[in-house]
């Protein structure tokens, strides 16, 4: 199997892969619009016909069947929609089935080109929120991750457990840095996820040839971390993206990316699969 790039809408390009892909995806880490109605983004965050939760809701439904049995679900969110994509996640996966975990979003030991926006409240929001959705949490047991942790003043790592509140993994700031190491723009996505966080994610599952999907793939940051984990450690981890066709982000920022971290590690062209509108 080759890892594969689709530009398309993400409910019908997963319901065209449930023949093939049914009950076998590993891990799918997911960084899905926040209804927050902030336009300067590049893609529609909010506006949604029949809302947003019902917007969400046949997606996920689909990606509990595409989950293998013992698949795990990471979905990011903020405090808007919390509360309703938990519930949503409850009718799906059952509230037996779910955790929630903090990923701090801010760190000083990542943030030197971070910009400061005004405080809406005099109040600095600082994290975002993780929902984790086991197809089947009783017999499911996440692996240690990598974790970072600072050493006289130094960011070393180590096995360790992952714990509900996720720090020194990235923030919203390196991930930029990221992009701009590799496409040498750092504002070419506006809310990218670190590299290190989905990484860690894959990691958990202790699996060395996990497949991972990613149906709002945005700047590419899940195939990003697949490809770098598979270099740390010799697995063989396989992802399939998926993007719409909004702003062409797929074309102009997640394939380049990939693209790049491939010829990076001199991982050949033909490994890669592209479906495009």
């Amino acid at each position: 199997m080759r890892n594969l790039i689709i530009e398309n809408d993400n409910l019908i390009a997963m319901n065209e892969l449930l023949p093939e892909y049914e009950g076998k995806i590993d891990v799918i880490p997911i960084d899905p619009p926040y209804n927050t109605d902030i336009s300067h983004i590049g893609y529609k965050d909010s506006g949604y016909t029949d809302g947003w939760i019902e917007f969400m809701r046949p997606r996920l439904e689909v990606a509990y069947r595409l989950l293998s049995p013992t698949g795990v679900m990471f979905i990011h969110i903020d405090e808007c929609e919390f509360p309703n994509l938990w519930m949503l996640c409850t009718d799906i996966f059952g509230a037996h089935n779910l955790m929630s975990m903090i990923w701090k979003k801010t760190n000083p030991h990542f943030d030197a080109n971070r910009k400061e926006k005004p405080l809406e409240s005099g109040i600095r929001r600082t994290h975002e929120f993780i929902i984790v959705c086991f197809k089947d949490r009783i017999n499911t047991t996440l692996a240690p991750i990598m974790q970072p942790y600072v050493d006289g003043g130094k960011i070393r790592e180590r096995l360790h457990p992952i714990e509900t509140v996720i720090d020194f993994m990235g923030t919203t700031a390196s991930a930029k840095d990221e992009l701009a190491e590799l496409l040498g723009e750092r504002n070419i996505f506006a809310t990218p996820k670190p590299v290190k966080l989905i990484k860690e994610f894959v990691r958990s599952l202790g699996k060395k040839d996990a497949l991972v999907m990613d149906f709002f793939a945005g700047s590419g940051t899940t195939g990003h971390a697949v490809l770098e984990l598979n270099h740390e450690d010799g697995s063989n981890h396989k992802f399939v993206l998926i993007n719409n066709n909004e702003s062409d982000i797929c074309k102009n920022v997640t394939i380049p990316r990939v693209k790049a971290v491939m010829q990076k590690h001199e991982i050949p062209d033909n490994t890669l699969e592209l479906k495009l509108l």
